[in-house]
């Protein structure tokens, strides 16, 4: 397949987050597919990666990528996505109440990609910035604790 013709699997990856459609998202991964991210503590593959779009989904209702630009590598099926990712933090994420604030991280998603879909792919982004745009470090996390604790007890009850 042709590089031109690769390039789409990542298209697709991103207009299923865009749309908020995790069989979307799923669909251009190659059966067997995996993706890493910094959250996670092993690959994700499968249904796995649907899940992981509804959890964020559930917690940034808004999320959608802003500005990106996708780049071939000199690698065959290799490609790289610069991305600023937009979200506001309104519901549960990875155990955490919401803070209500709003995110603006960037970040980059390395794709590697056969004919039949993403094979793997590596996202990075700077955690400490996205901790410290949700309120999360100190002393920003200080005026969070009442939201937090309130999130907490919503929860158990």
């Amino acid at each position: 397949m042709a590089t031109t013709n690769m390039n789409e699997y990542c298209n697709r990856y991103v207009e299923g987050w865009d749309d908020h459609d995790p069989e979307a998202v799923m669909a251009a991964f190659a059966p067997g597919g995996t993706v890493t991210a910094p959250p996670f503590d092993e690959p994700r593959t499968g249904t796995e990666i649907g899940k992981w779009v509804v959890e964020t989904v559930r917690g940034f209702p808004d999320v959608h990528f802003g500005d990106h630009d996708l780049l071939s590598t000199d690698v065959e099926g290799v490609f790289v996505l610069e991305w600023t990712l937009h979200g506001t933090h309104t519901g549960p994420f990875n155990g955490l109440p919401p803070t209500g604030n709003t995110v603006e991280l960037e970040g980059v998603d390395v794709f590697t990609v056969s004919e039949d879909g993403i094979e793997f792919l590596r996202v990075y982004f700077d955690q400490s910035s996205m901790a410290e745009q949700l309120g999360l470090t100190f002393p920003a996390i200080v005026g969070q604790l009442p939201t937090l604790a309130r999130g907490a007890i919503r929860n158990i009850l």
